[in-house]
This record gives structure tokens, C-alpha cells and sequence, in this order.
């Protein structure tokens, strides 16, 4: 046989064989699983906060053995100058002992003139009247709320997911996940305030989130909406 001929013959074996071999089977499609919740409205306070405690004339006059029950407590409270600058006498005070966590609301009576140097604090001074049996159990932290963020939209701490180009949260339809950029506010109770990027309405991923890119596929475990009002859908 020739070797042109040899040629041929062994060119026709290889697309034989060739042609006889299965395609390997493609990788089966992922689907992440995730919960999801609603992004819903909610009027959030901005608060500050700061640890202190009881002034020693509290003490004096809270100690004394001739006192009825009906007690007067004063606690002193380092807050920084430009929240100072922004609280009134008369406002409420929420305070919470560390040692056992009860609650009292109290009233700012004074505002110290002088500045720290130390700790660029000014002290505020809250009155606690009569607190039905609340008294001041070592450190204790005074609440005050700023303003009220009315009917903001709000999602999950855990559906807000951290990426390079910054935050991300991720809406779900028809089992696909879309990104959508977002700008965050206040965060308060697990939720998490935002300002721009969502609607109220939308499903959004929470449990798996992070493991989401745009158009990813998801099955979805579970549709429990957040608590709250509910908004329009987009």
C-alpha cells in the first residue's frame, strides 16, 4: 500500500474513533440558597449615646435615711461638644443601667458651660424623678434621640453585602438576583436605613447574600417579609 493511500486510511480511523465519543456532560448550573425579605418603611431615630453616673449630691440626697421612696436621682453624662450644641433642657433621657439592664426615661435638667480638655466632653445632667423602683446601678448610659428619619426605606443589616466598589444589595425575581448599589443611613435594631438604590417593596436576598453575583441563579428557602410598613412595589 502506499503511503498516500496509508495515509487516507489512517486519517478515516482517527475521525472514526472521533466520532464516537460522547460529549462530556456540562457542569450542572448553580443556584445559591437563600432567604429573602421586604424592603419596607419605618421611622428610624438618630440617637447618641454616653456612659456615666450618678453625681455624688444623687448620692447624698438618694441616701438619705429620712427620704420617703419617692426619689430624686441625678446622673451626669459626658457627651461630646457638637451633640451638646444640639440638645435643650427638658428633653428626654433614656437610661439604662449596665449591672442590670432596667430602663427609666429621665430629663435633661443642666448643661455644664466648661469643656473637658481631656476628653472634649460636656457633662449634661439628667433628672430622674420618682423612677418606680429604678435606681442607679453602677455605669449607667443615657439614650437622647436627634431627629426622627420619617418613612425610610429599610432591609436586613444581613441583605447589605460589602463588595470593592462598596455596598451592594441584591433583589430577587423570578429566582434570578439582580445587584443594585446602595447608599446606607442609620442602623438600628438589625435594620439598616436606605437612602438610595432600592424601593420599597422589593424583594431582596438575605441569608446568602454574600455568596450572590448580578443574575445569579437562587432558590429561594423562604419569603418572610421584615417587620414594619410596607411599601409600593417598584
Amino acid at each position: 500500500m502506499s503511503r498516500p493511500i496509508l495515509w487516507v486510511v489512517l486519517l478515516s480511523f482517527i475521525a472514526a474513533v472521533g466520532c464516537g465519543k460522547k460529549e462530556e456532560p456540562k457542569p450542572p448550573e448553580k443556584i445559591v440558597n437563600i432567604t429573602t425579605a421586604q424592603v419596607v418603611t419605618r421611622d428610624l431615630p438618630l440617637t447618641e449615646s454616653a456612659v456615666g453616673s450618678e453625681t455624688w449630691v444623687g448620692k447624698a440626697d438618694t441616701y438619705d435615711p429620712t427620704r420617703d421612696l419617692a426619689r430624686t436621682f441625678y446622673i451626669r453624662l459626658p457627651f461630646p461638644l457638637d451633640i451638646v450644641r444640639r440638645l435643650k433642657i427638658g428633653e428626654p433621657v433614656t437610661l439604662t443601667n449596665f449591672e442590670d439592664g432596667k430602663k427609666t426615661t429621665g430629663v435633661i435638667r443642666e448643661i455644664r458651660p466648661a469643656l473637658s480638655t481631656m476628653t472634649q466632653t460636656v457633662e449634661v445632667i439628667a433628672e430622674v424623678k420618682n423612677p418606680a423602683g429604678w435606681r442607679p446601678a453602677g455605669s449607667v448610659r443615657g439614650e437622647v434621640t436627634l431627629e426622627i428619619h420619617r418613612r425610610m426605606p429599610v432591609a436586613p443589616e444581613q441583605a447589605i453585602v460589602l463588595r470593592p466598589a462598596g455596598a451592594v444589595v441584591y433583589s430577587i425575581s423570578d429566582n434570578v438576583a439582580h445587584a443594585h448599589p446602595v447608599k446606607t443611613g442609620i442602623q438600628r435594631e438589625g435594620m439598616v436605613e436606605i437612602l438610595e438604590g432600592v424601593e420599597p417593596g422589593w424583594t431582596v436576598a438575605v441569608d446568602g447574600a454574600t455568596l450572590l453575583s448580578d443574575d445569579a441563579k437562587v432558590s429561594v428557602r423562604n419569603a418572610a417579609p421584615a417587620s414594619g410598613q410596607t411599601g409600593a412595589a417598584p
